[in-house]
């Protein structure tokens, strides 16, 4: 791994720099940051915890340097959901930069190869409970499910009995299923 370290910070030329310790992925969805806890294979909110000991690599246009950061661990509820006030709490600042970083698409996740075994590992078992035979769910199809599934999750947790509501959920559990069916084909 080639990173320059000063007092402050440390950072790389090139996402490239990071190997062999770390794989870079980029991050489109802050879902990328979680994985299901222990042996867990349902997909709610309580059962998504930070990735362990997770870094990411933050490229600054303006210096032409990839940063090495650290994941602050935050619940993924309040990554997800929590709506935050810019003028009230750090930890706001953490999740606002955060949710900016990936919007601009400037940010990697740097995975470990211990990292990525027990991510594939969830992908084959996910498919294997959910879907017929042995397989391996994708990385994209898998964060898509997850997010429609949280999102579902949440609809019901807020807003059950408001006008609508069944035909909302008709609507969420339509597009779970297409996206379970589009895994299936992916094979």
């Amino acid at each position: 791994m080639k990173v320059l370290t000063d007092d402050i910070s440390s950072w790389a030329s090139s996402l490239d720099d990071f190997q062999p310790e770390y794989t870079s992925v980029k991050v489109w969805n802050p879902i990328q940051f979680y994985t299901l806890s222990g042996r867990k294979l349902t997909i709610l909110l309580d059962n998504f915890e930070p990735i362990t000991d997770l870094h990411y690599a933050l490229y600054s246009p303006k210096e032409e340097r990839y940063y090495l950061k650290e994941f602050p661990n935050p619940p993924m509820g309040q990554m997800l959901f929590y709506k935050t006030d810019e003028n009230w709490d750090s930890y706001d600042v953490i999740l606002n930069n955060i949710r900016d970083w990936i919007r601009d698409r400037n940010i990697w996740l740097l995975l470990t190869a211990e990292q990525i075994k027990d991510t594939t590992e969830k992908l084959k078992r996910l498919y294997k409970a959910n879907l017929q035979g042995e397989g391996k769910l994708d990385y994209k199809t898998y964060i898509e499910i997850v997010r429609e599934s949280l999102a579902y999750e949440d609809y019901k947790d807020k807003l059950k009995g408001s006008t609508g509501y069944l035909t909302v959920c008709k609507g969420f559990e339509d597009r779970l299923a297409v996206l379970w069916k589009s895994a299936y084909k992916l094979k």
